[in-house]
């Protein structure tokens, strides 16, 4: 898997990066972001097992997925450094503003975790690691152009209510 990823990912082959957890496809980068690993997110051509929050365009764009997030309590910031008692995502988008991928900010902001596709997630220390050639040609993830933020409190309490609807509904 190295090999592969750092070919997909070049910075990554100069980078302090490992797997956190075993290839999964029940969930992506988005769901990831969102703390869920029980299900798929995307807006466009939505197959039954992808989520979407009600009422939010579906389009692909990061004005959407922001407004996503922020059913879950994130919300704008300008700086994707670590403040304590923020639980930070990022979104990766190419040049057209079209989101390609988010990363969630580890415990004590001592990195970042990513889902690779189907692939594995991955601890890496730089948003960077994952950065790409942004055209709109390219099939990378681009470059960041977003950071969110919420309060851990927050995050607790979604994913609480996450993993009792679950309970209620399984």
């Amino acid at each position: 898997m190295r090999a592969e990823l750092e070919a997909i990912f070049p910075n990554l082959a100069k980078a302090d990066w490992a797997p956190k957890s075993p290839f999964d496809a029940t969930y992506q980068c988005i769901a990831w972001a969102a703390c869920e690993t029980h299900r798929k997110w995307w807006p466009i051509d939505n197959p039954p097992e992808c989520h979407w929050p009600p009422g939010i365009p579906l389009d692909d764009t990061i004005e959407c997925f922001v407004s996503a997030f922020a059913t879950l309590g994130y919300k704008r910031c300008g700086t994707a450094s670590f403040e304590f008692g923020y639980q930070k995502v990022a979104i990766y988008a190419n040049d057209l503003m079209i989101v390609r991928h988010m990363a969630r900010q580890h415990l004590f902001g001592k990195g970042w975790l990513s889902k690779i596709g189907d692939y594995e997630d991955i601890f890496h220390r730089e948003l960077s690691d994952i950065e790409t050639d942004s055209s709109p040609m390219s099939f990378g993830y681009g470059k960041v152009k977003q950071v969110l933020k919420r309060p851990w409190w927050r995050a607790i309490l979604v994913i609480l209510r996450q993993r009792f609807n679950l309970l209620v509904e399984g």
